[in-house]
């Protein structure tokens, strides 16, 4: 499954208190003076800006290219106090790719989808970790209105006549012909951000291939994928800020809990599938003799003992690996014996502890694994739902409770002194609506408004995650102990010449006692006689000594 990555697309409006001249001078770390308000924005003291730069069209006149004209010319050309000033995007960039790199995807993005169609773009590349690698991404901004080649801003959209299949105007309730908005340009198409996606997606996916990495991104969600992964829920701005002066917040430790799940769901499904494979090449050797013989259940064969024991493999290449560390000296050799002890004594107490013996049992054990594994996955896509419906209901309380008091003040006022009175505080009593009508639908039919509840349960969907992992965890060690397994089981065929598809033929069309068994034997005895001759020499020595 590829990993879905970050990509955000906002707009910058001045009727949400923005200003698209403090945000370039934000992205690009310099000081910038907005001429709209006469207010100095200085972000030069930031580090983590690691790549800047101001891409035109062929036709803009280049002094565009310096950020404060740029973004002061877009500030004056908007009159209104709610304008629209730029658009801005947040994306994350991989960190398997060198700086470098990710400048040149960056900008082929930028060049293929944006200034090809008449946007000035600038854009800078952060990284806010302290080894400059784990949290790399980039801003990109870009202006909202056309301009020609005289550096003219030009009317984003022009008003139409609505006419009826005569050709007539269309007239509304008032007797006043009816008009419609047409936009002059492709850039608000609300499809864009889904087609921007998905083009900086194969991008990402062409530079990660050029480069010889095997990651992979995908434009969707995880919840589009229909992944096992989980996405982490988003900081804000003051928990951001702690977590980078190493001050752990919640947010940030169940964001830690969902890499570690994700890592975990990761390291499952690379074991599954190494595991998958080399039971299923097992298996597709009987396919040819089990075709000759339909009479003789295929169970019969993969769960028989003569075959496929695998505690006598273990005990099997334990003896090679001794016959291997006598040729070694030292710390060498003592490390290799208690290396090799140790895996021996795991793998052999792991296949007694769950009773297993032969490869057919070893594969039911592993889809028992496998479905136990998917219901936590399961499991852990609800907790993240729970936590995600938490995180908004404190966020929407948070700001009902600050804006309660205008709203209840604004409830108050007569007909008379209303409307001035909304006008003067018309942000705080439109947000006050909204997250009255956001927190309603997430509560419940009887559930109050309780902060400290909401928080008590926060707490135990972390500890409930906490303990999937941990359950995960485990799941993780048995995948890694079969493995150990398996690697037993083919290095002892390989060593000691066995053909799997002979002795399963064998089996079948004589039901002799199979030579896997008889060569193991055979390799066990001469191991004795190799130690009794070496036991042999050793005191002939010590006696010529003597």
């Amino acid at each position: 499954m590829a990993d879905s990555f970050h990509f955000s697309v906002n707009i910058i409006s001045r009727g949400k208190g923005k200003s698209a001249v403090a945000s370039a001078a934000y992205i690009s770390g310099e000081k910038i003076k907005n001429e709209w308000d006469g207010v100095t924005h200085d972000y030069t003291r930031k580090e983590k800006v690691l790549v800047k730069n101001i891409i035109l069209p062929d036709h803009i006149p280049k002094e565009f290219n310096d950020r404060s004209t740029l973004w002061n010319k877009v500030e004056m050309a908007e009159k209104n106090s709610n304008a629209q000033l730029a658009r801005q995007f947040i994306i994350g960039l991989p960190k398997e790719l060198s700086l470098s790199e990710n400048k040149n995807l960056v900008e082929r993005f930028i060049k293929e989808n944006l200034t090809s169609q008449g946007m000035i773009v600038d854009y800078a590349i952060h990284d806010e970790s302290q080894d400059k690698n784990g949290n790399i991404h980039c801003h990109i901004m870009t202006i909202m209105r056309p301009i020609n080649e005289k550096g003219e801003f030009l009317a984003k959209s022009k008003k139409e006549y609505i006419l009826d299949e005569k050709g007539e105007k269309v007239l509304n309730k008032n007797g006043k012909p009816k008009t419609r908005k047409v936009e002059l340009t492709t850039w608000n198409d609300k499809g864009n951000v889904e087609k921007w996606r998905e083009n900086f997606s194969d991008l990402c996916n062409e530079y990660l291939a050029k480069n010889k990495i095997e990651k992979r991104v995908d434009h969707r969600s995880f919840k589009r994928q229909n992944s096992d992964y989980l996405p982490t829920i988003h900081l804000g701005s003051a928990a951001s800020a702690m977590e980078r002066k190493g001050i752990e917040t919640d947010k940030g430790n169940y964001n830690r809990e969902i890499r570690k799940y994700n890592q975990l769901v990761k390291t499952i499904k690379e074991e599954i599938k190494t595991l998958k494979g080399w039971i299923g090449n097992l298996l597709d050797n009987l396919t040819t003799a089990y075709e000759k013989f339909k009479d003789i259940e295929r169970d019969k064969v993969i769960d028989n003992p003569k075959l496929f024991n695998l505690i006598n493999y273990l005990l099997t290449y334990s003896e090679i690996q001794k016959e291997k560390s006598k040729y070694l000296k030292g710390y060498a050799k003592t490390n290799k014996e208690k290396y090799d002890f140790k895996k021996l004594t795991s793998a052999y107490s792991y296949l007694r502890k769950n009773n297993i013996e032969t490869i057919g049992q070893l594969q039911t054990k592993i889809e028992s694994l496998k479905s136990n594994s998917y219901r936590l996955n399961k499991k852990a896509k609800t907790i993240h739902k729970e936590m995600e419906d938490v995180e908004k209901k404190i966020l929407y309380y948070e700001i009902y409770k600050a804006k309660k008091g205008v709203y209840e003040e604004y409830q108050k006022k007569n007909i008379f002194t209303k409307d001035a009175f909304y006008n003067e505080n018309k942000k705080d009593i439109d947000q006050y609506k909204v997250v009255s009508g956001k927190l309603k639908k997430l509560l419940s039919d009887k559930e109050k408004l309780s902060p400290k509840k909401w928080n008590e349960e926060k707490s135990l969907l972390m500890a409930n995650l906490e303990e999937i992992n941990k359950e995960k965890d485990k799941i993780k060690d048995e995948y890694q102990e079969i493995n150990h397994i398996k690697y037993s089981v083919d290095f002892v065929n390989k060593e000691l010449g066995i053909d799997l598809s002979i002795e399963i033929d064998k089996l079948i069309k004589q039901g002799e006692k199979p030579s896997v068994i008889a060569q193991i034997k055979k390799f066990q005895d001469q191991v004795i006689k190799d130690n009794e001759y070496r036991e042999m020499m050793k005191n002939k020595k010590m006696d010529q000594e003597r």
